[in-house]
């Protein structure tokens, strides 16, 4: 019998050491094992504010809920400028005051939903958002009544179908600024003239350049590229076009719809649909 004893206590001993070996283990693994990740709070992606200043057609001043004022420009649009230096009758008469009085109307004094984009910001420190007035979106609704035309920038390009779609129905509609361009029809010569103002300008496309860096499709209609009226395309816009552009639109008559614009004295169209270069022959 106490040979027996004697090996149980053996067995049990070498029971225990094996024992404490493994929670010796056991409790390094746990305390090696990798802490959880901590999580980092989502993004920001939708905020409430109070609308207290309108500034023009895509651009508002709102009140946030801790009381910080921010400047919000539209994702998506873009509202024809207010000549603010071109005198009462130029300003009150031309699509970029159209624009603001209806952007007015949508929003002045509302609370608004300001959804974000990939890029929350731009070079200016404004805020960069989808404003929603209920289920209205405001920006579609002003590409889409024809006072804004799209603008599409990445990274905030996640909604590009939607603004396509919107001006192209207004443009097919002719409605606003579309409509106002039907009814100022104007020789290339003359785009000078009517700065700020809706047109349709036409004549001979002379020249079609496509810029390898910048990839912008330029139109040419005189002989002077830097003075003389021109059509641009920019991305992505381009890729709605011909892949050949030279082919498709030099030499040939055409009308070209939209806001007449100058840069450093150039008259210009921006342009951002097929649908809106007529050719004519």
């Amino acid at each position: 019998m106490s040979i027996t004893r004697h090996r149980w206590g053996r067995y049990l001993v070498a029971g225990l050491v094996a024992a404490l070996a493994l929670a010796a283990i056991t409790g390094l693994l746990v305390r090696r094992s990798p802490r959880p990740a901590v999580l980092e709070p989502p993004a920001v992606t939708a905020i409430e504010a109070q609308v207290v200043r309108i500034i023009d057609g895509d651009t508002i001043v709102v009140r946030t809920g801790d009381g910080r004022e921010e400047t919000v420009r539209y994702i998506g649009v873009d509202a024809p400028e207010i000549p603010w230096d071109a005198g009462d009758e130029r300003i009150y008469s031309g699509p970029g005051w159209a624009a603001r009085t209806a952007n007015q109307q949508l929003v002045a004094g509302r609370t608004v939903r300001l959804e974000l984009d990939a890029q929350h910001r731009d070079a200016y420190g404004r805020l960069l958002a989808y404003v929603y007035v209920g289920d209205v979106m405001v920006n579609a609704r002003l590409v889409e009544d024809g006072l804004a035309v799209a603008l599409i920038v990445p990274p905030n390009d996640g909604r590009k179908q939607l603004f396509l779609d919107a001006q192209r129905a207004a443009v097919l509609a002719q409605r606003g600024l579309w409509s106002q361009a039907a009814a100022r029809a104007v020789d290339w010569r003359q785009a000078g003239e009517h700065v700020g103002m809706p047109a349709t300008v036409q004549g001979v496309v002379r020249r079609v350049n496509v810029d390898q860096g910048s990839g912008i499709i330029f139109l040419h209609f005189g002989s002077n590229t830097r003075r003389d009226f021109v059509a641009l395309v920019r991305p992505p816009f381009t890729a709605l076009f011909p892949s050949r552009p030279r082919d498709y639109y030099q030499g040939r008559r055409v009308r070209v719809q939209g806001v007449v614009e100058d840069f450093q004295g150039q008259p210009q169209i921006v342009v951002q649909l097929p649908a809106q270069i007529e050719v004519m022959d």
